[in-house]
């Protein structure tokens, strides 16, 4: 039987089985969790994939709006939810448009998950964008793949960099899984818990890290040691792989 840290899940929010829901148990129960408290009147998911988290934002949400930059996701996922609108881009590009639509609607948004672009640059710009803009309420902003060691150094270093707004950080807020779901040593999953707050300002910022001595020590035994440092040679392996025909692992995200 093949380990699978994501099921069996119990719960009475009734899971739609056939959307693939790449997190672990913990992060399923914490997300439906924070869900059913928040109530959220406008939410945004940054990173739809197979509409596995979506399917509980929507259920939540007064209003959804869910960015890809594949289309895939808005072709087989809009039939199922309602209440979402599907935006086909880059976050960073598209986030702007909807928050001032939002604004212009008389709306509130209350929550954004952060799981598109699982870089140290696409973490770090998607947070900026979220930032820069002039919110008038608090958000709840969560990140996936926290445990992840360049997805982290995304998160901490813009915060760190950029205080202002932020009424707690907690970079452990669900702790990550090492070797997950068979991948070679390495860090994935986790999720980032910040809270946006217009009026705290000023105040001196502690970034929460509640399992850093895990994180450190799981970093030294894992194959990120050196494929972080490789990662410049990505764009060459899929231009081979495209040469030869052949599917890289990450392109096959856009073919449901």
């Amino acid at each position: 039987m093949k380990d699978d840290i994501g099921n069996p899940i119990f719960t009475d929010f009734k899971v739609d089985e056939s959307l693939e829901w790449q997190m672990s148990r913990a992060e399923k129960y914490c997300l439906m969790g924070l869900m059913k408290e928040l109530t959220p009147d406008v939410a945004i998911e940054i990173g739809t994939y197979k509409g596995g988290s979506l399917q509980v934002i929507s259920s939540y949400s007064q209003q959804v709006y869910s960015i890809d930059i594949s289309d895939s996701p808005s072709k087989f996922l809009s039939p199922k939810f309602a209440n979402v609108e599907f935006v086909v881009g880059d976050s960073v590009h598209c986030l702007t448009n909807i928050f001032q639509k939002i604004e212009d609607d008389g709306k509130r948004l209350d929550f954004i998950l952060v799981d598109g672009d699982h870089t140290r640059r696409g973490v770090y710009r998607d947070l900026e964008a979220i930032f820069n803009f002039p919110h008038k309420h608090s958000i709840t902003i969560l990140m996936h793949d926290s445990f992840n060691p360049e997805c982290r150094k995304g998160i901490r270093t813009f915060l760190e960099s950029h205080p202002q707004f932020v009424a707690y950080a907690e970079l452990d807020y669900v702790t990550g899984s090492y070797w997950h779901n068979g991948t070679y040593r390495e860090m994935w999953g986790g999720l980032a818990l910040v809270k946006y707050d217009p009026k705290n300002q000023g105040q001196e910022l502690y970034i929460n890290q509640s399992q850093r001595q895990l994180f450190e020590s799981t970093y030294l035994h894992s194959a990120h040691l050196v494929k972080d440092r490789m990662a410049f040679l990505f764009p060459l392996k899929r231009k081979i792989f495209r040469s030869l025909g052949l599917k890289n692992k990450g392109d096959i995200y856009h073919d449901f």
